[in-house]
């Protein structure tokens, strides 16, 4: 791998390796950076859950992965331009500091669409089907038991999504091709004619939870999402209804969860996230026969990360070039005077190198 060399230098976290160094995925869109003989770029030697001060020094972009971003991981730091995350998350990053340290935060939404939607449905015909039971009840030598099991299909239900942006309307497409009967989405932010393009119906949240056979979690989590799923909602599942979390965990209050499952209050839920991640090894969830869980990366597929990786890299490089990059989520950055004092002096640099975009 490229060893950063005096220029432009752009900063990938370590747990895009593994402990020998070696690339995990097979492709993160370095290809993007390597036609750009004045950009180099390495990995950071050391993981850890959040950044340090030292490890961004020198660094113009940092593409990051899971690592959280604190106010004290900016103390000292002047030349970080711009921070490209993995994902459409950002809730590890504190938003605020950045913009104080005039640091652009993008993210990647087209490289997460399509495999965050089919991981949805994968999650809705398992439990449809009661995929995960039958396996362990074959292994377990009771075949007849897992015969008597019956699944409920998504043909003729009413799927309900908390949050209707992209990957949301991209898993009301794909479920569209098993007759759902009807769609509705609880989300203050979308307008009534972009839903009815979509064929989804917008109702009130306790209404999307009276009426739906599956609640889907679509929403970013934010001071108001937090928690936004409790005992009072679950109270108001049909006790056959099922949950699918491929969001945040914390939108989901987990002892509220735990109770609902135990008591019957609703049926099932497919996890792929949590409210302490990794998930402990005492949680009860662990135990349950009608929950499916993943270790928030049900999604992780090689074109994910070849996706995410170039988009990051494609941001990077317009840095590189002194340009803003797509998908900046602190847009209030793009008006600080650090911010576009840094970018005015690469737009200099790359001028100066006779390059043309």
């Amino acid at each position: 791998m490229p060893h950063p060399k005096p220029g432009f230098r752009v900063t990938l976290s370590a747990d895009f390796c593994d402990e020998k160094g070696r690339l995990i995925f097979p492709d993160i869109g370095l290809s993007v950076l390597d036609s750009v003989p004045e950009v180099s770029y390495g990995f950071l030697k050391e993981y850890r859950s959040e950044y340090s001060s030292e490890q961004l020094m020198g660094c113009d972009v940092l593409i990051s992965l899971k690592p959280k971003i604190t106010a004290q991981s900016l103390q000292g730091i002047s030349q970080l331009c711009a921070i490209g995350r993995c994902g459409v998350g950002y809730d590890n990053v504190d938003l605020n500091a950045c913009t104080e340290h005039g640091i652009a935060v993008f993210i990647t939404p087209g490289g997460v669409v399509r495999p965050v939607a089919e991981s949805i449905v994968l999650f809705v015909l398992a439990l449809s089907h009661n995929l995960v039971m039958k396996d362990r009840v074959i292994r377990e030598g009771r075949w007849a038991e897992s015969t008597r099991r019956l699944g409920r299909e998504p043909r003729q239900r009413v799927v309900g999504t908390i949050g209707l942006g992209n990957i949301a309307s991209e898993a009301v497409r794909l479920l569209g091709s098993f007759d759902v009967r009807r769609f509705l989405a609880f989300d203050p932010y979308v307008s009534p004619e972009r839903a009815a393009l979509l064929g989804v119906e917008l109702v009130a949240l306790d209404e999307l939870l009276h009426m739906s056979d599956y609640v889907l979690v679509n929403c970013p989590l934010t001071p108001q999402t937090r928690g936004l799923l409790g005992k009072q909602q679950f109270a108001l599942m049909k006790p056959d209804a099922v949950l699918i979390n491929t969001a945040r965990g914390p939108i989901v209050d987990e002892a509220a969860l735990i109770d609902a499952l135990k008591n019957g209050r609703i049926a099932a839920a497919a996890l792929d996230v949590f409210e302490r991640e990794p998930l402990s090894a005492d949680s009860p969830l662990l135990r349950m026969e009608n929950v499916i869980l993943s270790s928030h990366s049900i999604a992780w597929t090689e074109e994910l990360f070849r996706d995410m990786g170039r988009i990051d890299c494609e941001g990077a490089l317009a840095i590189y070039r002194g340009e803003v990059p797509e998908n900046v989520v602190n847009a209030q950055v793009l008006n600080q005077p650090n911010f576009r004092m840094k970018l005015a002096k690469y737009k200099a640099a790359f001028a100066a190198e006779g390059r043309t975009a």
